[in-house]
């Protein structure tokens, strides 16, 4: 049986696009003689992944995404489903992680396997993670660096607005004077150690006092008795006092000294005797006359007593014959 050649080109052709479409899905990561199991992935965000986007396990590719698609829920969720080798023997607790599979940010999904015995099966839906991008692990990084470098920038700020606060024309002189009276007090100090040395060095004077202090306490404990009984003799004598009529004895004083002041009174006044000779003139004048007068009489006496005692024997004598 003989083709024509229309046959046989069509034949061709369609074994060529036949071959192509293969070709095209093996290189999709889609083999049509390999047993697969369909499964699911939810994410809250995909960061770049892609359908065709490899799966591993360990690093080993076990298979592809077959397509992704929003939620109908309106929650903005996005659902993953992928296509994986049913030779490969997957626990159900196993998790779908999407990570960058090289340095240019390419994603695919690795499975980290679980600890549970129950196997994945065809239309189960895995637990999934997102592994942090690079510039979440540089920002991860370098966010305790920053923090830092804010706070020690705030704490710069800080300390400059101290130091301009500091250094006004004020502060400068209050430090000028804190520093003068820092040194007047370091010379304090070395002439007050200055005096701790003479003193040291008239150790022997300093211990010939405490040596009389010690006499002198010895001396007051010898004669405690002494001291007690003069004590309690200080102690009679405030009692004696204190019983004493010491307020009538200043009550007499009062009427005493009131009574001699109306005399003085009386004597200003001209009253009396002795009123009249403190303030009358003439009879102290009298009475000076009076007094040298008498004076005379008596020293002519004493000298010629014939002239006031005029008798004689004969006389005398006669009178008793009568």
């Amino acid at each position: 049986m003989k083709f024509s050649k229309e046959v046989k080109t069509g034949f061709i052709v369609l074994s060529g696009i036949l071959l192509a479409f293969w070709g095209i899905n093996f290189l999709k990561g889609k083999d049509f003689f390999t047993d697969r199991i369909k499964v699911y992935a939810m994410y809250d965000r995909v960061d770049g992944l892609a359908p065709s986007n490899p799966v591993y396990v360990n690093g080993l590719k076990v298979g592809l995404v077959r397509k992704l698609e929003l939620l109908p829920d309106f929650s903005g969720r996005i659902v993953v489903s992928l296509q994986l080798s049913k030779d490969v023997r997957i626990p159900r607790d196993s998790e779908a992680e999407i990570y960058a599979t090289d340095l240019l940010g390419s994603k695919g999904i690795r499975i980290n396997f679980g600890k549970g015995t129950d196997l994945l099966q065809d239309g189960d839906t895995m637990v999934t993670s997102i592994q942090n991008s690079l510039s979440e692990e540089v920002n991860a990084q370098v966010a305790p660096f920053k923090q830092k470098a804010e706070s020690l920038l705030s704490s710069l700020d800080s300390v400059m607005l101290i130091v301009r606060a500091v250094f006004n024309e004020g502060t400068k002189q209050n430090l000028k004077n804190s520093f003068e009276s820092i040194s007047h007090s370091l010379r304090s100090i070395e002439n007050i150690a200055g005096s701790m040395d003479t003193v040291l060095t008239k150790q022997g004077k300093l211990k010939s006092v405490f040596n009389n202090l010690e006499s002198i306490t010895t001396n007051l404990k010898n004669n405690n008795d002494r001291i007690t009984d003069i004590l309690e003799n200080f102690h009679t004598i405030s009692d004696t006092l204190a019983r004493a009529n010491i307020a009538a004895t200043l009550h007499n004083l009062k009427e005493t000294l009131g009574e001699t002041s109306i005399t003085f009174d009386k004597i200003n006044k001209g009253e009396g005797t002795l009123g009249m000779l403190m303030n009358n003139d003439s009879l102290y004048v009298n009475l000076n006359n009076s007094a040298r007068d008498l004076d005379f009489l008596l020293n002519d006496f004493q000298q010629n007593p014939k002239r006031y005692l005029k008798f004689s024997v004969i006389s005398i004598g006669s009178g008793k014959n009568k």
